[in-house]
Protein backbone atom coordinates (compact mmCIF):
# COMPACT_ATOMS: atom_id res chain seq x y z
CA UNK A 1 0.00 0.00 0.00
CA UNK A 2 1.37 3.12 -0.75
CA UNK A 3 2.20 6.34 1.51
CA UNK A 4 -0.53 8.49 -0.14
CA UNK A 5 -3.25 5.60 0.86
CA UNK A 6 -2.00 5.24 4.30
CA UNK A 7 -1.84 8.90 4.70
CA UNK A 8 -5.60 9.34 3.56
CA UNK A 9 -7.01 6.61 6.10
CA UNK A 10 -4.93 7.81 8.74
CA UNK A 11 -6.74 11.14 8.51
CA UNK A 12 -10.12 9.44 8.02
CA UNK A 13 -9.17 7.53 11.30
CA UNK A 14 -8.27 10.69 12.97
CA UNK A 15 -11.48 12.84 12.22
CA UNK A 16 -13.91 9.34 12.89
CA UNK A 17 -12.08 9.59 16.22
CA UNK A 18 -12.67 12.92 17.19
CA UNK A 19 -16.06 13.06 15.50
CA UNK A 20 -16.71 10.37 17.44
CA UNK A 21 -15.36 11.51 21.02
CA UNK A 22 -17.36 14.56 20.27
CA UNK A 23 -20.38 12.57 19.66
CA UNK A 24 -20.08 10.20 23.01
CA UNK A 25 -18.70 13.02 25.21
CA UNK A 26 -20.49 16.35 23.93
CA UNK A 27 -18.95 19.72 25.51
CA UNK A 28 -15.38 18.57 25.74
CA UNK A 29 -12.72 21.78 24.91
CA UNK A 30 -10.28 21.21 23.14
CA UNK A 31 -7.80 19.97 25.65
CA UNK A 32 -9.87 17.55 26.79
CA UNK A 33 -10.49 16.23 23.09
CA UNK A 34 -6.71 15.86 22.78
CA UNK A 35 -6.16 13.82 25.84
CA UNK A 36 -9.41 11.90 25.25
CA UNK A 37 -7.95 10.91 21.74
CA UNK A 38 -4.44 10.99 22.28
CA UNK A 39 -3.86 13.21 19.12
CA UNK A 40 -1.34 15.85 18.62
CA UNK A 41 -2.82 19.20 19.30
CA UNK A 42 -2.48 20.55 15.56
CA UNK A 43 -3.61 17.13 14.11
CA UNK A 44 -6.56 17.91 16.84
CA UNK A 45 -7.12 21.63 15.41
CA UNK A 46 -6.90 20.80 11.71
CA UNK A 47 -10.16 18.16 12.04
CA UNK A 48 -12.08 20.34 14.45
CA UNK A 49 -11.74 23.26 11.98
CA UNK A 50 -12.72 20.75 9.47
CA UNK A 51 -15.87 18.68 11.06
CA UNK A 52 -17.25 22.35 12.34
CA UNK A 53 -16.75 23.58 8.71
CA UNK A 54 -18.24 20.50 7.19
CA UNK A 55 -21.73 21.02 9.85
CA UNK A 56 -20.55 17.80 11.94
CA UNK A 57 -19.84 19.32 15.12
CA UNK A 58 -20.55 22.57 16.61
CA UNK A 59 -17.89 25.06 18.23
CA UNK A 60 -20.47 27.10 20.95
CA UNK A 61 -18.20 29.61 22.56
CA UNK A 62 -18.60 29.88 26.54
CA UNK A 63 -16.08 33.40 27.65
CA UNK A 64 -14.02 32.50 23.76
CA UNK A 65 -13.44 28.84 24.62
CA UNK A 66 -15.25 26.59 22.69
CA UNK A 67 -17.04 23.23 23.34
CA UNK A 68 -17.94 21.14 20.99
CA UNK A 69 -21.13 19.45 20.36
CA UNK A 70 -22.55 17.18 17.92
CA UNK A 71 -24.21 18.96 15.16
CA UNK A 72 -27.88 17.55 15.79
CA UNK A 73 -27.85 18.37 19.91
CA UNK A 74 -30.45 20.66 20.31
CA UNK A 75 -28.73 24.66 22.10
CA UNK A 76 -30.68 23.50 25.64
CA UNK A 77 -29.39 20.09 25.78
CA UNK A 78 -25.83 21.74 25.07
CA UNK A 79 -26.50 24.19 27.96
CA UNK A 80 -27.53 21.94 30.50
CA UNK A 81 -24.92 19.69 29.90
CA UNK A 82 -22.24 22.53 30.15
CA UNK A 83 -24.53 23.36 33.99
CA UNK A 84 -23.62 19.79 34.61
CA UNK A 85 -20.07 19.96 33.87
CA UNK A 86 -20.10 22.86 36.34
CA UNK A 87 -19.08 21.61 40.02
CA UNK A 88 -21.56 24.12 41.83
CA UNK A 89 -24.23 24.04 39.55
CA UNK A 90 -24.16 20.04 39.02
CA UNK A 91 -24.59 20.24 43.19
CA UNK A 92 -27.48 22.13 42.82
CA UNK A 93 -29.38 20.48 39.86
CA UNK A 94 -28.54 16.77 41.63
CA UNK A 95 -30.50 18.67 45.02
CA UNK A 96 -33.19 19.92 43.00
CA UNK A 97 -33.32 16.29 40.90
CA UNK A 98 -33.21 14.36 43.93
CA UNK A 99 -36.09 16.72 46.14
CA UNK A 100 -38.05 18.31 42.90
CA UNK A 101 -37.24 21.63 44.91
CA UNK A 102 -35.21 23.73 47.11
CA UNK A 103 -35.19 26.71 48.67
CA UNK A 104 -32.11 28.86 48.42
CA UNK A 105 -30.81 27.75 52.04
CA UNK A 106 -31.61 24.16 51.27
CA UNK A 107 -29.47 24.36 48.03
CA UNK A 108 -26.43 26.47 50.22
CA UNK A 109 -26.54 23.41 52.66
CA UNK A 110 -26.42 20.69 50.17
CA UNK A 111 -23.62 22.50 47.76
CA UNK A 112 -22.02 23.17 50.79
CA UNK A 113 -20.61 26.02 49.30
CA UNK A 114 -20.83 29.88 50.24
CA UNK A 115 -24.31 31.76 50.19
CA UNK A 116 -22.58 33.81 47.47
CA UNK A 117 -21.28 31.33 45.61
CA UNK A 118 -24.83 29.58 45.47
CA UNK A 119 -26.17 32.94 44.61
CA UNK A 120 -24.41 33.44 41.21
CA UNK A 121 -24.41 30.18 40.63
CA UNK A 122 -28.45 29.98 40.80
CA UNK A 123 -28.49 33.10 38.84
CA UNK A 124 -26.59 31.37 36.53
CA UNK A 125 -28.94 28.69 35.87
CA UNK A 126 -31.75 30.56 36.15
CA UNK A 127 -30.68 33.24 33.00
CA UNK A 128 -30.20 29.41 31.44
CA UNK A 129 -34.08 28.97 32.09
CA UNK A 130 -32.71 25.13 33.80
CA UNK A 131 -34.73 26.49 37.06
CA UNK A 132 -37.55 28.78 37.71
CA UNK A 133 -38.04 30.18 41.21
CA UNK A 134 -41.58 30.89 42.57
CA UNK A 135 -43.91 30.60 46.14
CA UNK A 136 -45.97 28.19 44.58
CA UNK A 137 -45.94 25.02 46.58
CA UNK A 138 -44.38 21.81 45.76
CA UNK A 139 -44.74 18.45 47.11
CA UNK A 140 -41.21 18.92 48.77
CA UNK A 141 -41.67 21.81 50.85
CA UNK A 142 -45.35 22.60 52.34
CA UNK A 143 -44.46 24.23 55.00
CA UNK A 144 -42.15 26.98 53.22
CA UNK A 145 -44.93 28.30 51.56
CA UNK A 146 -43.37 31.83 51.57
CA UNK A 147 -40.04 30.78 50.37
CA UNK A 148 -38.90 31.43 47.17
CA UNK A 149 -38.50 27.43 45.53
CA UNK A 150 -36.43 26.33 42.79
CA UNK A 151 -37.29 23.75 40.42
CA UNK A 152 -35.79 22.30 37.33
CA UNK A 153 -37.95 23.60 34.13
CA UNK A 154 -37.42 20.68 32.15
CA UNK A 155 -37.20 17.25 35.09
CA UNK A 156 -37.41 15.14 32.17
CA UNK A 157 -34.68 16.83 30.02
CA UNK A 158 -32.64 16.52 32.81
CA UNK A 159 -32.73 13.58 33.89
CA UNK A 160 -32.28 12.13 30.15
CA UNK A 161 -29.74 14.18 29.64
CA UNK A 162 -27.90 12.48 32.99
CA UNK A 163 -28.87 8.88 32.13
CA UNK A 164 -27.67 9.33 28.04
CA UNK A 165 -24.10 10.95 29.00
CA UNK A 166 -24.21 9.89 32.68
CA UNK A 167 -21.90 7.25 32.34
CA UNK A 168 -19.56 8.73 29.77
CA UNK A 169 -19.01 12.34 29.16
CA UNK A 170 -20.16 13.69 32.57
CA UNK A 171 -17.99 10.90 34.58
CA UNK A 172 -15.08 11.79 32.83
CA UNK A 173 -15.71 15.70 32.56
CA UNK A 174 -12.83 17.51 34.69
CA UNK A 175 -15.74 18.60 37.98
CA UNK A 176 -16.10 14.59 38.49
CA UNK A 177 -19.73 14.45 37.70
CA UNK A 178 -20.40 10.53 38.09
CA UNK A 179 -22.32 10.97 41.58
CA UNK A 180 -25.13 13.14 40.15
CA UNK A 181 -25.84 9.55 38.02
CA UNK A 182 -25.35 7.34 40.89
CA UNK A 183 -27.90 9.59 43.05
CA UNK A 184 -30.96 8.92 40.69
Amino acid sequence: MNSAIKSKRRIKSNREKIHSTVTRYPGLRFHQIKKQTKIANGTVQHHLDQLVKSDAIVANYQKQIPRYYAHNMEGKSQVILLRLRQNTTSKIIKSILKNECQTFGQMVKFSKKSPGTVSVYKNMLLKDKIIIGDTNTCKCNRTLSSKIKYRLNDPDKVRLLVEEYGKTSLKRSADNLADIFLSL
